[in-house]
């Protein structure tokens, strides 16, 4: 931005820059295990090379303001125009799924208590289940799994919007990635009817395990945390929905969905993500990012129904990639 001559790459850099700061001689190295801020003198004490040293990476880390600035005037419009990668977590994500999936389905075990406390006057007992704890336990961790499964299929749902023919001009790449899971689900799947029917069910799976804690525990439409005091009836229970506008009746009758009837239905899912989307599906379990420029896109159209151009671009991209991450240039 401000003119300096990159040179570079090189054996295990990426790029380096010199420059000269208070008459002195600098050089910025990105390396392969970080960046480095090197100075350039025969004729300065160590203290004096240290002191340098640390005051003009004060002074560079100020400069990334100014970077920040001028780069956030442009960035949504670039991020809107495809001119952007979106880093791919979906391994990440799937490690935090899967840790609370295996403490919901097998609990860590929790004995009996069953013990006699004696006093002078009294004696008392106190018992507690260890298959209630479990069960109590394993229906936080069941909780936590949802809210995870969901993030991971959110963010699958954006890393597969160019392989279903992203469009900068309607699909505002910014817009898409705030907008709510269900409509990420309509543009990605259309008006597919299994995809209807099994996000239908994950709709039903969000209100029964997520909702109810992702609003500060204000249930929306069965058991719920409020109570309204109804003349003559009592203190009743009601669901509050924002998208009514008004509380409604919640008696808690409603059949819960069971964890093991949870899991099944997001296996199902991502099963069915892979027949749906096969080249998304591979892309992003081989942990690349994805990119939404006009050049990805094209190759994306080109690999369309040709399995062995898109093994072959996959591999040449992770042969790239691992490039990149050794610096091997």
């Amino acid at each position: 931005m401000i003119g300096l001559r990159l040179s570079g790459p090189g054996e295990k850099v990426a790029w380096w820059t010199t420059f000269v700061h208070d008459g002195a001689m600098y050089e910025l190295a990105h390396q392969k295990f970080g960046l480095r801020l090197r100075l350039a003198s025969d004729d300065l004490e160590p203290a004096e090379i240290e002191s340098r040293l640390q005051a003009t990476t004060k002074r560079l880390i100020s400069a990334t303001r100014v970077v920040e600035k001028e780069v956030g005037k442009l960035s949504q419009m670039l991020v809107d125009e495809g001119d952007a990668t979106v880093v791919n977590q979906h391994r990440r994500l799937h490690e935090v799924y899967e840790y609370f999936r295996e403490r919901a389905v097998n609990p860590a075990v929790v004995e009996d208590l069953d013990e006699e406390h004696q006093s002078e006057f009294f004696t008392s007992w106190l018992f507690r289940s260890g298959k209630a704890v479990m069960d109590l336990n394993s229906s936080h961790d069941a909780s936590a799994a949802v809210t995870a499964y969901l993030s991971r299929f959110e963010h699958d749902l954006v890393l597969t919007l160019p392989f279903a023919e992203f469009d900068p001009a309607t699909d505002h790449l910014t817009r898409f990635i705030g907008s709510r899971w269900g409509l990420k689900c309509d543009r990605i799947f259309g008006k597919d009817e299994r995809a209807r029917a099994l996000l239908g069910r994950l709709v039903q799976v969000v209100e029964a395990w997520r909702n109810p804690y992702a609003h500060g525990g204000f249930e929306k439409g069965h058991g719920s945390t409020v109570y309204v005091h109804v003349p003559v009836a009592g203190a009743l229970p009601i669901g509050l929905s924002a998208a009514r506008a008004r509380p409604s009746l919640a008696l808690g009758i409603r059949q819960s969905i069971s964890i093991p009837e949870v899991f099944a239905l997001f296996d199902e899912i991502d099963e069915w993500f892979a027949l749906a989307w096969p080249q998304a599906f591979a892309w992003i379990d081989s942990g690349l990012a994805v990119r939404f420029d006009s050049d990805f896109l094209e190759e994306l159209k080109r690999c369309r129904g040709d399995e062995e151009r898109f093994k072959r671009f996959l591999s040449f991209s992770e042969y790239r990639q691992d490039q990149i991450d050794n610096m091997d240039f």
